[in-house]
């Protein structure tokens, strides 16, 4: 059986900021307490003690984790069905929410909750992802054919309220009682792309920082070698998790850091020449070393 982290649909839909990359992955280990609802946008698998993957319809992947006095929910999706009510019926601890990043595969579902913490360098990405219009024709793409009992109306998703925004960096520590997360600060995929280190747990969870295919030819993606040296801070602390749980696709071994590394070292030194990669997106190149992917705009390597 497939993790329900995986991703089941392809993205479709072309948002005015761009999502991340559905891809291809390797089978992983069947996982207990799958929280399985055929009526329901969402489906819940427990993939550690504490530690729940939401599905997003097969879209993305959203985080719950449960510390003893409160929880953490890492992204918020497409926003396209009820997430905060979905989440309830997991936990009524608390619930603290943040942004990895703040393109609307991971920060659609921010309009539902009150307050949202995340890095300031993607304040601006969160704010156009919510504006009535943005929502209004993303929504309309992303529900086309799709129906769950616990949909979001278009017209009340974009009417919504926004959350109020609470900028975060470097250092900061979400202390859910028990348990505390750790922000490391990773730009690349996006300025204020984050990660959560759970050094105790040996978790990290890294939104688009570290799936097997990571896009870094959006127009916000900083350079390559900005990306480089995330990655190489990152691994810097490896010695502090042994899994990856990413925003798309099934947990990764923190070994997986090295063949990101490896793949990006071999496009800036000319190794991996790039093979054409079009998407709705637009074209770039990518690069593979083992199960890592890079896709990447050649004039923006540094």
């Amino acid at each position: 059986m497939k993790s329900l982290c995986a991703p089941i649909l392809a993205l479709e839909t072309a948002l005015l900021i761009l999502l991340g990359i559905a891809q291809a992955q390797a089978p992983a280990p069947a996982l207990p307490s799958i929280k399985k609802n055929a009526e329901s946008w969402f489906q819940a698998t427990k993939v550690a003690e504490g530690v729940w993957c939401i599905s997003d319809n097969g879209s993305d992947n959203i985080y719950l984790v449960e510390g003893e006095k409160n929880a953490l929910l890492i992204d918020t999706g497409l926003g396209a069905a009820k997430l905060s009510d979905f989440v309830k019926t997991i936990t009524q601890k608390p619930l603290v929410v943040v942004n990895t990043h703040g393109h609307p595969d991971h920060a659609g579902g921010n309009y539902q909750f009150k307050a949202i913490y995340a890095h300031s360098a993607d304040f601006a990405s969160i704010k156009q992802s919510g504006t009535k219009e943005s929502r209004t024709k993303s929504l309309a793409s992303m529900v086309q054919g799709k129906t769950a009992q616990d949909m979001v109306a278009i017209e009340e998703a974009a009417n919504a309220r926004d959350a109020e925004l609470m900028p975060i960096k470097a250092g900061f520590l979400f202390d859910l009682g028990g348990r505390k997360l750790e922000v490391i600060e990773t730009p690349g995929h996006t300025p204020g792309e984050i990660v959560l280190l759970d050094s105790k747990n040996r978790q990290v969870f890294t939104g688009d920082n570290s799936n097997m295919m990571v896009w870094l030819f959006l127009p916000t993606s900083s350079p390559l070698e900005t990306y480089l040296q995330s990655l190489k801070s990152l691994a810097q602390r490896a010695n502090e998790f042994n899994t990856i749980y990413p925003g798309h696709g099934s947990p990764l071994p923190s070994s997986f850091l090295a063949e990101q590394i490896k793949c990006v070292e071999d496009i800036l030194d000319g190794t991996c020449k790039g093979e054409e990669f079009k998407t709705f997106a637009g074209s770039s190149l990518l690069c593979r070393y083992k199960t890592a992917m890079v896709a990447y705009n050649p004039n923006n390597l540094h």
